[in-house]
């Protein structure tokens, strides 16, 4: 027969007291939130490592609490994990579970909260997706990509692969454009449109010495043209670069700029074409 005072009553006792450790966490929560609202309208630079060590906090303060509650209601679970600490050497344990895929993933999170090598709202390219840091778990990066997918990566890969930030220290992207056009075409009026062009549109990003268009090669059916222009940022460097070429593209055939497509041409050898102008004519071999 289950004993009320030696089973029941613990167990109530119990879950009072993980009931209270989790009301003590939300109420870190919410101050913790608070504050970090303050500190982020002095320096936005630091959001990420404020919400990781949130959230590095209240974890620890879930686990002592759940311990201390565990050790007041059951006495013996405390001694048993004093002894298991004691024979297998507190340091074993430490390493052992350092090797777990968990722990590092925390400790990887940690560095990226300190260092910030990605940010919340960064715009990235992660293994040839583009997307914007939506959020730095304690084990899991959330990239949300181009087209609303979300990558969910642990943070002991972010941390080992080379990510491109384009919005870390300079969100200012460069935005080569490339265009042909065929050889019979004028090439300094094209020049001159596609230079126009980037000039007055609307997200063009002032910088010196741009817009600007060179020769970059001659190809097998026309002169292969480099227009080099700047955005504020990566995502409306892809979009400026798309409007860009539709309208160059209607200038061209306003002016006359003939964008040139692949041509091929049949050449005849004598014999043949004196052979096929004697048929034409009627005449026999």
């Amino acid at each position: 027969m289950i004993s009320f005072e030696e089973h029941v009553l613990p167990a109530i006792y119990f879950a009072i007291g993980v009931a209270a450790v989790l009301v003590i966490v939300k109420v870190i929560d919410v101050v913790l939130s608070r504050s970090i609202s303050r500190m982020v309208q002095r320096q936005p630079q630091f959001k990420t490592t404020y919400v990781y060590l949130k959230r590095l906090i209240m974890l620890v303060v879930a686990l002592i609490g759940v311990y201390a509650v565990a050790s007041v209601v059951y006495p013996q679970v405390s001694a048993a994990i004093t002894s298991i600490l004691i024979a297998a050497g507190f340091a074993s344990i430490v390493v052992g579970l350092a090797a777990q895929t968990s722990l590092s993933n925390m400790i990887a999170g940690l560095m990226i909260a300190m260092t910030r090598p990605i940010r919340v709202g960064d715009a990235v390219l992660f293994r040839g997706e583009f997307g914007f840091v939506e959020d730095i778990t304690l084990t899991y990066t959330i990239i949300r990509t181009w087209d609303n997918r979300r990558l969910i990566v642990p943070n002991s890969v972010v941390q080992s692969e080379v990510i491109t930030n384009y919005t870390i220290i300079d969100p200012m992207k460069l935005v080569p454009i490339y265009v042909d056009i065929s050889y019979e075409s004028d090439i300094d009026k094209a020049k001159e449109i596609m230079i126009e062009v980037a000039r007055n549109h609307p997200d063009f990003y002032p910088l010196e010495g741009l817009p600007q268009v060179v020769v970059m090669e001659f190809k097998d059916s026309g002169v292969g043209l480099r227009l080099l222009t700047a955005a504020k940022d990566q995502p409306t460097a892809f979009m400026m670069a798309r409007d860009i070429l539709y309208q160059v593209k209607k200038k061209f055939a306003e002016n006359g700029i003939e964008i040139p497509y692949p041509r091929r041409y049949i050449v005849f050898e004598p014999r043949f074409l004196e052979l096929m102008s004697k048929v034409a004519s009627g005449e026999k071999r």
